[in-house]
């Protein structure tokens, strides 16, 4: 099975970032608390394709020390 999934930032504060994200639209949001790096899908579902948005982005911003613009992951 495969899995695509792109993402973008949409929103960043002092507090929290918001991306889209899905494949082939980004038409779901994910919220990441900055403080605790939890993150929360908008729509409730903790499926596939948040587990891999959500995962890629956190490992993108330990790396980089900042929060991506955006990026995909592919599996």
């Amino acid at each position: 099975m495969a899995i695509l999934v792109d993402f973008e930032l949409i929103r960043q504060d002092s507090r929290e970032v918001e991306y889209s994200f899905g494949f082939p639209e980004k038409d779901r949001r994910l919220v990441i608390q900055k403080d605790s790096r939890q993150g929360t899908p908008l729509d409730g579902a903790e499926d596939m394709q948040y587990r891999k948005a959500f995962g890629k982005i956190l490992r993108m911003q330990a790396e980089a020390a900042t929060w991506p613009a955006g990026g995909s992951y592919a599996a």
